[in-house]
């Protein structure tokens, strides 16, 4: 399968993802709703009916709910890890890149636990335009650091080929200055942006996951 297929399948595929973080979760966000303060934040996986492998983040405030799912898979090269989104592009981390990763912060885990600890930490992503040695390219700040990579599929795919951690990324001014956006994201969490209608130039909604209303969901 090509990536733009597989991104294809795990959009058919991430409604099962979503009724079962609604059987999971839907009293937690109705109690949240109630008046709770801040925002929980829950993890876990799951296997699809497709077997599909699924880890993802639940992030539930008082005001949304919005569920950041990303795929697995293993070839002979390793684990080959896609994160889709709602609005914006599907976000592609090579083995490469996931074991610089758990080379730099979890040496001791194997690579699906680093994987798991990597989206815990890292779902959300803060991207834009960047040019990096010389060429253009996508760079996301996250918590732990950045993602550098390339569009693939007409914008379709970001295909990250390079990870720095925060120390890193200090040594690229190009990168650096992407902190206080990936703050700004946060800080306005509970906002929708208005999307744009070139979902290929709609940065600030890139990796927004999907807003879900749980209860609703589980009612369905």
């Amino acid at each position: 399968m090509t990536l733009a297929e597989i991104v294809a399948a795990l959009h058919r595929d991430v409604r099962s993802l979503q009724y079962h973080v609604a059987d999971r979760f839907a009293d937690m966000e109705c109690q949240h709703r109630k008046g709770g303060k801040g925002v929980i934040l829950q993890t876990g996986s799951f296997t699809s009916e497709d077997r599909i492998q699924w880890v993802y983040v639940v992030s539930i405030s008082a005001r949304k709910t919005t569920l950041y799912p990303m795929a697995w898979y293993f070839t002979r090269e390793g684990i080959h890890c896609m994160q889709i989104d709602a609005d914006g592009p599907a976000t592609f981390i090579r083995p490469h890149v996931l074991e610089r990763y758990r080379q730099r912060f979890y040496k001791d885990a194997d690579v699906l636990e680093a994987l798991e600890k990597m989206h815990a930490r890292n779902y959300d992503k803060a991207s834009e335009p960047r040019t990096y040695k010389g060429r253009p390219g996508i760079a996301s700040a996250i918590e732990d650091g950045y993602l550098l990579g390339s569009t693939l599929w007409k914008g379709a795919v970001i295909d990250y080929h390079t990870f720095y951690d925060v120390e890193m990324g200090r040594k690229h001014p190009e990168l650096r200055e992407m902190r206080q956006l990936l703050e700004w994201r946060r800080y306005f969490n509970a906002v929708t942006p208005q999307a744009i209608a070139d979902r290929t130039k709609n940065y600030v909604n890139w990796g927004r996951g999907f807003e879900l209303r749980l209860e609703r969901l589980r009612a369905a």
